[in-house]
């Protein structure tokens, strides 16, 4: 009984030590490319140029809890989380590419000039890679300032994430 009574004791103190992640808005945007432009799916905005976020998700994505496979699937939860159904239009290719876009707030403890605003890019290979079906991922990542307890030098944070495909596969 009395372990049983130590360990409840000490479930109950370390459950109350969890860590919290602070966050702070990123205020503006850029599309880098002029020619880009990417619409909401059911038409609550249009980003083109120099922008205002519309949204905020948070998704809060990074290095250590995702990458590789479980980026490219990580569309779904993003969406559980605040991302939007979008449409982009791209020079290179006539006809829109279905995607989904996640622009979340920045952590308090990122530096980079992907905590101060948004930068999509989007480049050419990604947008030719989404073809047939298949999934492409473009994002924007900043770094983490290392904590008194823990050194964050390797974890990068997403600011935003863009998943695009040529076919409707985000539902």
């Amino acid at each position: 009984m009395k372990y049983i009574f130590a360990l409840l004791t000490s479930l109950l103190f370390f459950s109350g030590c969890s860590t919290t992640t602070y966050t702070k808005q990123i205020s503006s945007g850029l599309i880098d490319n002029s020619e880009i432009i990417i619409n909401a799916r059911d038409g609550s905005f249009k980003l083109k140029g120099e922008f205002t976020p519309p949204f905020r998700g948070t998704t809060h994505y990074h290095s250590l809890n995702i990458s590789g496979e479980k980026l490219i699937k990580g569309y779904q939860h993003a969406l559980d989380f605040g991302a939007k159904h979008v449409l982009v239009k791209v020079p290179s290719r006539e006809k829109e590419l279905f995607g989904v876009l996640s622009l979340d707030n920045a952590d308090e403890r990122g530096f980079g000039p992907g905590v101060s605003s948004y930068k999509i890019i989007i480049p050419e290979p990604y947008t030719t890679a989404a073809k047939d079906g298949k999934i492409s991922v473009v994002y924007e990542y900043y770094n983490i300032k290392n904590d008194a307890l823990f050194d964050n030098s390797n974890i990068k944070k997403y600011s935003w994430i863009l998943w695009l495909s040529d076919e409707d596969i985000f539902k």
